[in-house]
């Protein structure tokens, strides 16, 4: 564990873990690092970087209203920090908004992108309602959302007690603007220069982001994989077949070929 200070003098927190090609884990809105609790195993075959993206859990707020822009600036500086040529991204939810971001900005320092439940744009009237009832709840009572938000995702009583204070600890004027961001953001035009081994998650009962996989039709080194009987909240509720489809997208873009 450790922090990083950006170039204006603020704290980002983040974890690392294990060795070998890294993978940095993006979270989505108000979640924080914590979301990826069952991804830790991965840290047996990787090093593992989970970051707080400012304004979340340990990290500091510098920016009242970050854009994607901006949260994949600070993923560069992370990523200059340890030093690091090329990473994995992980991107679950609007946290796929921020990877995407980065490796149309940055393609040269992203060895491969995995996708959890991510869209290019918000297409869909269901998904943009989902945004606008969360940006409300969020103004109304954090604390609720919170609470909801650590229960749909995690079943354990510890891991869901920590995810909901880990929640609690985000600021809330940066936390709506991520969700404002991420409803508004739209990468369609630039999908063709996605030309790394791409990896895209769904669950089949998450019929609303299902919309998007075909999106990524132009991208030369899609692979999907979805998952039966599964929602939203792959990395958590259903972490055992999302860390091998890792393993496994891993081996077939890289091992096999070298």
């Amino acid at each position: 564990m450790g922090y990083y200070i950006n170039e204006d003098g603020q704290r980002i927190f983040y974890e690392d873990q294990g060795v070998g090609h890294a993978i940095i884990c993006i979270h989505p809105p108000g979640m924080g690092r914590k979301v990826f609790a069952y991804q830790q195993e991965l840290s047996m075959h990787f090093r593992l970087i989970l970051p707080d993206l400012s304004g979340h859990g340990e990290s500091d707020t510098f920016i009242r209203d970050p854009g994607i822009e901006d949260y994949a600036k600070e993923l560069l500086g992370l990523v200059n920090h340890l030093k690091l040529d090329q990473v994995f991204l992980f991107g679950y939810s609007a946290g796929g908004s921020v990877a995407q971001e980065f490796a149309i900005q940055f393609p040269e320092r992203v060895k491969g992108l995995i996708l959890s439940g991510a869209f290019p744009k918000v297409n869909t009237s269901l998904l943009k309602l989902e945004f606008l009832a969360g940006m409300k709840w969020l103004k109304r009572n954090p604390v609720s959302l919170a609470k909801l938000l650590s229960r749909s995702h995690f079943k354990n009583h510890e891991t869901k007690v920590e995810q909901f204070y880990h929640i609690l600890k985000s600021d809330v004027d940066v936390w709506h603007s991520f969700y404002r961001c991420s409803l508004t953001y739209d990468c369609t035009r630039h999908l063709y220069k996605l030309t790394m081994p791409l990896l895209l998650l769904y669950g089949t009962r998450a019929e609303w982001i299902n919309h998007q996989a075909p999106f990524y039709r132009s991208c030369p080194k899609a692979n999907l994989v979805v998952v039966d009987k599964a929602y939203h909240q792959l990395p958590a509720t259903h972490s055992e077949v999302v860390n091998q489809a890792v393993l496994d997208f891993f081996k077939r873009s890289y091992v096999h070929k070298n």
